[in-house]
């Protein structure tokens, strides 16, 4: 029984000091009907989170953001981190300001000096009504230090009945982007980060810019590495599920500077390029050499364009990167494929010519060796002549005079092609040996054997 009186006594105790509170502060401003009105209004809206609306009229939020600090630019989750502040600012008119007014004064924050912000703790937030503003396409939104608040809420009154509140937050969010890559590596992404109520629709909350003529407010030491930031804002009615809502947005452009790379793509690739030409220089007899000089520099191609493709995330497109390796591999397979239709080429070349010559020296109506060979003649006329007149001047004339010959230039005198004419010379001077055996009594001539060494002239004096 004595516990149960105790109880009773503390619970009666209770109800009469809440009663005297109320009556103390009715009796500071005089209309205790009006403040108790507006307590169990306020207390109402603010277990419920609604926004002070007195009249049907919307309320306007005023807003201004800061940016802090933008980095951390992934193109391969097309996504960013932005450090901002952001400032809210409503007015509160009427019985909802006069409760504000009795909360102050029993917290001890009240004074009567008219347009100076009162500060209000943290702890103090779920008595007083706050934009529940959330960001529409960002990944996460947190603080960016949990050792002290950041977080401000200031009340300032401006007449009897108004008061202007004034909330600033400092937030950390992880915005996504819906980037582009088509024009990359010279591509222009813009941004928009969208602000709105989360609960309420325009009929209830309407947001706007404070200075909407003005740049947005940014910290002046900032700087991007690889890209130039341009800020704009909007502000726009949006509809979500049959709901408009009022919306502030700002958009973040995000122009890709060229200089960085110039030097990691577009000067190396070159470069290769030009290198794999070099086998131009490069004599048909160095196969080696040439073909690992054009299999190394597109191999490099290769590996370079895969770390490029590696920083971007798959796209079903193409974009300027891929076009520049393309178009560097194709230049490089080109000189591959250049030599090997050359060499190709001029190996049926020498392969026919060494034919024409086979044919001309030992294919003869004669066992004397005599030959059809054309030694500037009119087109269609021969006469048969004496290899005396055919072996000095057949390398020659073979490839240079006759009409179904033209299509070519003979190739330059090598050690194949004097063995060829060597032993034509010797097969040459057997047949004149043979002729002039039947004139040995009247003449008597020597000659000289034609040799490698002295076959070379004879074109030349024939000239």
């Amino acid at each position: 029984m004595k516990v149960f009186y105790r109880c009773c006594r503390r619970v009666l105790m209770s109800c009469l000091i809440w009663i005297g509170s109320i009556k103390t502060n009715c009796s500071v401003y005089g209309n205790e009907d009006s403040s108790t009105e507006a307590s169990v209004h306020t207390t109402y809206q603010a277990s419920n989170n609604l926004p002070p609306v007195v009249t049907e009229r919307p309320i306007y939020i005023k807003t201004k953001l800061y940016v802090e600090d933008v980095n951390s630019i992934n193109a391969l989750d097309m996504d960013f981190r932005l450090d901002f502040f952001l400032w809210h600012s409503w007015n509160v008119t009427g019985k909802l300001c006069e409760q504000y007014k009795i909360h102050l004064h029993q917290v001890g924050l009240f004074n009567n000096r008219t347009g100076y912000p009162i500060a209000v703790s943290e702890s103090q937030f779920d008595r007083f009504w706050i934009p529940d503003t959330y960001a529409i396409n960002a990944k996460s939104v947190d603080t960016p230090s949990d050792a002290s608040s950041t977080k401000v809420l200031r009340i300032s009154i401006k007449d009897p009945k108004t008061c202007k509140m004034e909330y600033t937050v400092r937030l950390a969010a992880v915005v996504a982007c819906q980037m582009e890559f088509k024009q990359y590596p010279m591509d222009i992404q813009r941004c928009p980060f969208t602000m709105r109520s989360y609960a309420y629709p325009s009929s209830m909350v309407r947001y706007e810019w404070l200075d909407k003529d003005k740049d947005l407010l940014k910290n002046p030491e900032l700087k991007l590495l690889q890209h130039n930031l341009e800020l704009q804002k909007q502000d726009k009615l949006i509809t979500t599920l049959d709901v408009t809502y009022s919306t502030i947005s700002v958009v973040f452009t995000f122009e890709r500077q060229i200089a960085h790379h110039l030097i990691q793509i577009f000067a190396p690739s070159a470069l290769i390029v030009t290198l794999s030409w070099f086998s131009f220089w490069m004599g048909l007899e160095a196969i080696p050499g040439r073909v690992s000089l054009c299999v190394t520099s597109l191999l490099s191609l290769f590996t370079q364009f895969s770390g490029i493709r590696g920083d971007l995330p798959p796209a079903s497109y193409i974009n300027g990167t891929d076009i520049w390796m393309a178009t560097c591999m194709l230049f490089v397979f080109a000189t591959l494929m250049e030599f090997v239709v050359v060499k190709f080429l001029d190996k049926r070349r020498q392969l026919y010519f060494r034919g024409q010559v086979k044919n001309s020296l030992f294919n003869t109506p004669e066992s004397g060796l005599g030959s059809l060979v054309s030694l500037d003649l009119q087109a269609g006329e021969e006469r048969r002549i004496s290899p005396i007149d055919a072996a000095p001047r057949l390398a020659w004339n073979m490839a240079s005079q006759q009409d179904t010959h033209r299509w070519f230039k003979p190739p330059s005198w090598s050690m194949d092609w004097v063995v060829v004419i060597d032993h034509a010379s010797r097969l040459c001077s057997q047949c004149f040996c043979r002729r002039l055996n039947d004139n040995e009594a009247n003449e008597k001539k020597q000659f000289d054997v034609f040799t490698p060494w002295n076959l070379f002239s004879g074109p030349r004096s024939s000239r």
